[in-house]
């Protein structure tokens, strides 16, 4: 549903913003989350035509999003895998460089989010690199303040989106997801993205207050601390 893009605003401004933050994926082992219908990693590649990672996985829970990913977007080099954030990676400790969560982090409960930060951290090589979208913390207040969320369950919200998806968010702070993200040994620079133009044309129903940003990015470095120790099933 949301095509070969992610949906408007990823198309026209968080793709490049997530790629330009890149240096590059020449011999990097890069692990996808959440990646959804596959889209973005055959971007990045062209982007970094002519660069070659040492390894890519593209995961997500769903195995039907998985089978749409190798049905359309299908990398001959890839590894496709099943993982749910939530519980132990079927990965070793230290084994990629690049960790891409986009809009998934917002999408689970406290208790998730620390389970997938620190599988994540666990399987970080030192000095490694997690970069996460999700919803701006401004924008799912001020959607809520238009009544616009309902209830998802397990602690969640549901936001709307094309196609009458229920898309789940946590309506937790940015300083909650600083605090866990720190505590997971994640040292954060945490950046707002606004809108342009173009997103806001293709979405005539998106009113918000002046300046709102719609995602907010964190560029997190693994610190020197000892990675987490695995989950149960690790």
């Amino acid at each position: 549903m949301t095509g070969h893009h992610g949906g408007a605003f990823k198309r026209y401004v968080l793709n490049d913003w997530m790629l330009g933050k890149l240096e590059g994926i020449a011999g990097r082992a890069i692990l996808e989350l959440g990646a959804g219908n596959g889209y973005f990693a055959p971007m990045m590649l062209r982007r970094f035509s002519g660069q070659r990672p040492e390894r890519l996985v593209i995961s997500d829970q769903s195995q039907a999003q998985l089978d749409t990913a190798q049905a359309t977007f299908f990398l001959d080099d890839a590894e496709y895998a099943q993982l749910d954030v939530q519980q132990a990676f079927p990965f070793a400790d230290a084994s990629f460089d690049l960790i891409l969560a986009i809009m998934l982090l917002n999408e689970m409960s406290n208790t998730g989010l620390r389970a997938a930060l620190s599988e994540s951290r666990r399987v970080l090589a030192p000095g490694g690199r997690l970069l996460a979208a999700i919803p701006h913390p401004s924008f799912i207040h001020a959607l809520a303040r238009k009544g616009a969320l309902s209830d998802f369950g397990h602690g969640l919200f549901a936001m709307p989106s094309a196609e009458g998806l229920r898309l789940p968010v946590s309506r937790r702070s940015e300083q909650m997801y600083l605090d866990m993200l720190s505590a997971s040994d994640f040292a954060v620079v945490a950046v707002p993205v606004a809108a342009d133009a173009k997103t806001l044309h293709a979405k005539p129903g998106l009113k918000l207050p002046h300046g709102t940003p719609l995602a907010l990015v964190f560029d997190c470095r693994a610190t020197d601390a000892s990675p987490a120790v695995p989950l149960p099933g690790g």
